[in-house]
């Protein structure tokens, strides 16, 4: 008996990610865009004069806030843990490697895992970096760290800036030491928690999701580099931008933004792939007209 024909048709299973070059393509083009408008982003932000004394203030504005509520308890966090030497390493590397470049390795898994989900959550940070550039060009504030700069020492101290043992990367350009409200070093690391937790059923990917978010809210804490308004207004920030995005994306905006920035990533795409294949083409016709050089000789 003769089998259906649909029956004996091959089986054409996806190929794996690693071996997909269309969907490295489009994460490829997706990532290189965003590492250009995060370029923007800090150099505006660092590109603010700093305005020590209004910044210093505003410290101190926040300090008297949370006393008032009964919340100011930086400092003990801080004094309990100063003791211990090990739980301060592990909190001076976790602010220092556990932003950028776990926001870089989640932002490739989702590029490659799904564009479309990328694109919302890259959309959601840039939305809210315009808000944070605003902020910090209007309202700039003195972390923990330097609030002893006005005169009033609560006893902070910074374990992470100039010290022999932290390699902490930022480029002069970049540094805005007085951009402390919102805290984006805790904001973006909550938004990639959440990022992982609506992209994953895996339960263990979403305890490391938690864990993320919690482990740093800690971090920052003990190494004096944020009060914890300004990691709540980070986070606020982070979810106002994600409903805002996601409205947009309903009524068809961010679709359009997203194609008027992609023509001109693509563009520098192609151009890039063809100024690298170029050179590999003309060795390869190099060797082949010296190969048939060498065999005409020989048969000659």
């Amino acid at each position: 008996m003769q089998r259906p024909q649909f029956l004996s048709r091959p089986i054409t299973r996806p190929l794996p990610w690693y071996l997909d070059v269309r969907r490295l393509g489009i994460a490829s083009v997706e990532m290189f865009g965003t590492i250009g408008a995060l370029f923007v982003y800090f150099f505006v932000r660092g590109g603010r004069p700093d305005d020590i004394e209004a910044s210093l203030s505003r410290g101190l504005q926040i300090i008297d806030l949370e006393k008032r509520m009964g919340i100011f308890t930086e400092l003990h966090w801080q004094e309990f843990f100063l003791p211990y030497e090990l739980l301060m390493d592990i909190a001076n590397q976790v602010y220092a490697w556990g932003h950028y470049p776990v926001l870089a390795a989640i932002g490739t898994w989702l590029a490659i895992k799904n564009p479309s989900r990328f694109r919302f959550v890259r959309n959601v940070m840039l939305l809210s970096g315009v808000v944070g550039i605003v902020a910090y060009w209007l309202l700039p504030t003195a972390p923990p760290r330097l609030i002893h700069l006005s005169g009033i020492d609560f006893g902070f101290v910074d374990t992470v800036h100039g010290s022999a043992d932290v390699v902490y990367l930022q480029p002069a350009p970049f540094v805005n030491d007085f951009a402390a409200l919102p805290s984006f070093h805790f904001g973006w690391i909550a938004l990639a928690s959440a990022a992982i937790w609506v992209n994953t059923t895996n339960p263990y990917l979403r305890a490391l999701a938690v864990a993320m978010s919690v482990v740093m809210w800690w971090a920052i804490v003990v190494t004096g580099n944020h009060f914890f308004f300004d990691m709540v207004i980070g986070g606020l920030v982070v979810a106002v931008c994600w409903i805002a995005v996601a409205y947009l994306d309903r009524i068809g905006v961010s679709a359009r933004l997203t194609e008027l920035l992609r023509a001109p990533a693509l563009r520098l795409w192609a151009g890039l792939r063809a100024r690298l294949r170029l050179p590999l083409v003309e060795r390869l016709r190099s060797r082949s007209s010296d190969l048939g050089s060498r065999i005409m000789d020989r048969v000659a």
